[in-house]
């Protein structure tokens, strides 16, 4: 994979050459070629503060390189990447400066660098390990969780970074209710997930299966679908791989099996479907390098003011159809704020009915409960019912906004990919080349995540306990319970309601806006390359002949290098998209 990625970022760099790294298309080309030239592909570590994710990686990569211990340590993320063995500190001006290995600790841990006062932004960290090769990058974490609020802001920002994601939970103590607001961010991310149950060694073997089974359910519950579980001992696995030996004994659990399964995504999944993505890229912009030097060359037969007056009439068909596309985007902000404004409708409607439909579980609750329970009762009752509500209407709602949202977009795509191809066409009459239509990439057939709710209902307050009052009769102390609590449901529904409405609105608006900025910059590109081609071919019609004949060898090459890059995309056929 590594040679291939050389491969394609030295395919990418001929491009910016051959088109010229000022040009629209060579600068495109560079980006490209950034990120090839880099081929990382990051993977995050997360978990609570203490479940062992230091020892995991160093495990992974069989390796002591990370600092572990008994305090929760990590403070800065570490990344490991491969390489010779070498340490750089990243600080947050900017600058780099190399550490020993030993001197790691003094830069990641909480310990000797608290509250992060020596300004860290990263350690990078080489190791030559197998796993790395690839380009993959393994992200070390600060504990979710911990007294340390930074570190909880540091933790998420790489898991939210990172194009997968290991999750390490402890078989000691399962499943805080972090984790299981972890397991709902989860839920709603695209990246593949590996689900590590760490520290089983500290169980005996009749209550490794049922710690295994409440986690798993657990999990299936928050995620919504089943997922893989590796029951593992880090310690012991890195015990095992330190001395040379392989993490295939019980003491280990499924390391060996994990480590299996994280090296066959890496081949198949991730680093394959990313080669994917780029040779299809490449094709594109090897396409339109073909396209520009096609017109150019035809451009250039032309008497110079027929060739001006071509270029005008060309210009202004790209205004007109750049004009389009800003009126398609006020068309398309309208139906994606109508969209909004319906949830929303449907949403306060739900909050409005849903309290009738849990009332009978509260009655039931009033009159059975014992009066000195009956408080707790209640607040768990009302917990349940707007989790239990709110998590029926996310999962009805979510895929009819999904859909609507698919249909918007792609309806923004389909009119994006007529603009270019009318530019494309009136240059083909005007130059008289033959310049066939191009597509716009599809809108991806992941799901975008629109609904995503932090259920946290309130306590039943102080009043509700004043209510309780033992100086009141009993029935009647009930009767008022009862009275508190449905009115404390039906505040709880309708406070969920308006936290969903902005949650969705900040995702919908947010999409929006990407969306729009994509396919402006897809137009842009397609007219920019092929309004450059043309003014080039003005600039050559006062060239000294000398000039147009080292233009004639370049532009020889210029469509060697598209050639190759079309041929990528034969290779490419038959894959699927990350």
């Amino acid at each position: 994979m590594g040679s291939e990625l050389e491969s394609l970022a030295t395919t990418a760099t001929e491009l910016v050459e051959a088109a010229g790294e000022a040009s629209p298309l060579g600068e495109r080309a560079r980006r490209l070629s950034e990120r090839l030239a880099l081929g990382r592909f990051y993977v995050s570590v997360v978990g609570e503060f203490k479940r062992g994710k230091s020892t995991l990686v160093n495990a992974l990569l069989a390796a002591d390189a990370l600092p572990s211990g008994v305090l929760p340590l990590t403070a800065v993320a570490t990344e490991v990447s491969f390489g010779s063995r070498r340490a750089v500190v990243v600080s947050t001006d900017g600058s780099r400066h190399e550490i020993a290995a030993d001197e790691i600790a003094d830069y990641v841990t909480e310990e000797r660098n608290p509250a992060n006062e020596r300004q860290v932004a990263r350690v990078e960290v080489q190791l030559p390990a197998h796993l790395l090769e690839p380009g993959v990058v393994l992200v070390d974490t600060p504990g979710l969780g911990s007294i340390y609020r930074h570190n909880d802001v540091e933790a998420r920002r790489a898991l939210f970074d990172a194009d997968g994601a290991i999750l390490v939970l402890s078989a000691d103590s399962p499943l805080s209710a972090e984790e299981h607001e972890l397991l709902k961010i989860l839920a709603e991310r695209r990246a593949p997930t590996f689900f590590v149950l760490n520290k089983m060694d500290h169980l005996g073997a009749d209550e490794r299966e049922k710690v295994r089974s409440f986690v798993s359910g657990q999990m299936a519950t928050e995620l919504g679908r089943a997922e893989r579980l590796w029951c593992v001992s880090a310690s012991a696995a890195l015990s095992a791989r330190l001395s040379g030996r392989p993490p295939e004994d019980t003491a280990c659990g499924e390391f060996a099996g994990l480590l299996a399964a994280l090296e066959q995504f890496v081949e198949t999944d991730l680093v394959s479907a990313r080669l994917l993505t780029a040779r299809r890229e490449l094709a594109r912009l090897g396409r339109a390098l073909d396209d520009a030097v096609s017109l150019e060359t035809s451009a250039l037969r032309l008497e110079g003011e027929e060739l001006a007056r071509r270029v005008v009439e060309l210009q202004a068909e790209a205004g007109r159809q750049r004009q389009e596309l800003r009126d398609e985007r006020t068309i398309f902000e309208r139906d994606v704020n109508a969209l909004m404004a319906e949830v929303a409708d449907r949403l306060f409607g739900f909050a409005r009915s849903a309290p009738h439909d849990f009332a009978a579980r509260l009655d039931e609750m009033a009159a059975s409960a014992p009066v000195g329970r009956l408080e707790s009762e209640l607040r768990r009752a009302v917990e349940e019912a707007v989790t239990e509500g709110f998590e029926r209407f996310r999962q009805d709602e979510a895929e009819r906004v999904e859909s609507a949202w698919r249909t918007l977009a792609e309806g923004l795509r389909a009119r994006t990919e007529k603009r270019i191809n009318d530019v494309r066409a009136a240059a083909a009459d005007l130059f008289t080349v033959s310049l066939p239509d191009v597509g716009v990439p599809e809108v991806a057939a992941e799901r975008e995540r629109f609904f995503y709710l932090f259920l946290k209902v309130d306590p039943l307050g102080e009043e509700l306990r004043r209510a309780v009052s033992h100086l009141l009769p009993g029935p009647f102390r009930r009767r008022r319970l009862l009275a508190r609590a449905r009115a404390h449901l039906a505040n709880e529904f309708e406070k969920h309601a308006g936290r969903a409405r902005w949650d969705i609105s900040q995702r919908l608006e947010g999409a929006r806006r990407r969306f729009e900025v994509a396919m402006s910059e897809e137009l842009e590109a397609a007219v920019e390359t092929i309004l450059a081609a043309a003014r080039r071919a003005e600039e050559l019609r006062s060239a000294s002949e000398s000039e147009r004949e080292r233009h004639a060898v370049e532009s020889g090459k210029a469509r060697a290098a598209a050639r190759r890059a079309l041929e990528l995309e034969t290779r490419g056929a038959g894959g699927g998209e990350l």
